[in-house]
């Protein structure tokens, strides 16, 4: 069994790799000790926890503070954990999740359901391995009428093929509303809920139409650098002025966890 580090409101499994974290994953449906938590895996990053710090991502941020698997995927979040002292030993990553739970996948002959960007990358997949589905549903605004039609597509290919997993990579945050919009729907017609696993680009970095950054890169925390170096003008924006957003919320955190400790200890 695992246990969790909270950290802007979020519960972080604080695990030492993902090999420790694995087994309780794939068995959700006996992890699940509160049914109040959703089925989810979620992997927040650094950018990430600042958008949902930010009003327009109030109502998600309230929703995903109830999933069960919240996974520590940025770097910055570590070591700002060791500065609270409330330190999570790993980063662990939905990139490095993904290759992982796939094998297992494939071992036990388990029905999956895939939810990509496109559908080259499902074709592969599906090379890889035969026991899947897969779905590239068209172009949608999170949390709008064209999402909950998709949703009700995706609802109906679940109740006809039970998959017991649905990897979704269609990037935040469409991917975390999406879910939870099957999810919701499924709960309504009492269809027994797949693991829902929000790994944004994942299973391309697993197929190869995305290139990760080299092992050292990734090993220190600089991933960030690489994907700025290779995209640089779509990139500049969430990594320059996104860090200085980022002191501005550790900076708020820090001192929210001082006053916790100052209360605890009166």
């Amino acid at each position: 069994m695992y246990h969790t580090v909270q950290l802007f409101d979020l519960d972080f499994i604080s695990a030492p790799s993902l090999a420790d974290i694995i087994d309780s994953i794939m068995d959700y449906q006996h992890t699940l000790g509160d049914d109040k938590k959703l089925p989810f895996v979620i992997t927040p990053n650094a950018d990430q926890i600042v958008k949902l710090s930010q009003p327009e991502h109030k109502i998600l941020k309230e929703k995903l503070c109830n999933v069960q698997f919240i996974l520590p995927d940025g770097q910055p979040i570590v070591w700002f954990s060791r500065l609270v002292r409330k330190p999570l030993p790993a980063r662990l990553t939905g990139s490095d999740l993904f290759p992982l739970l796939w094998q297992k996948i494939k071992l036990h002959r388990q029905k999956n359901l895939v939810i990509i960007s496109n559908e080259s990358i499902g074709s592969k997949l599906k090379q890889d391995y035969d026991n899947i589905i897969y779905y590239a549903p068209p172009f949608f605004e999170a949390n709008t009428p064209s999402q909950d039609k998709i949703a009700k597509n995706i609802v109906s290919k679940i109740e006809e093929f039970q998959p017991k997993y649905v990897i979704v990579g269609v990037g935040f945050p469409k991917q975390e509303w999406l879910s939870l919009a099957i999810h919701t729907t499924l709960l309504k017609l009492r269809i027994p809920s797949p693991l829902f696993l929000c790994l944004g680009a994942s299973a391309e970095f697993y197929v190869g139409t995305k290139k990760r950054a080299p092992l050292f890169l990734q090993k220190v925390g600089l991933e960030w650098l690489h994907r700025l170096w290779l995209e640089p003008k779509r990139m500049w924006r969430r990594y320059i002025l996104g860090s200085m957003y980022l002191l501005i919320l550790f900076s708020k955190e820090f001192k929210r966890e001082l006053s916790r400790k100052r209360n605890s200890s009166t």
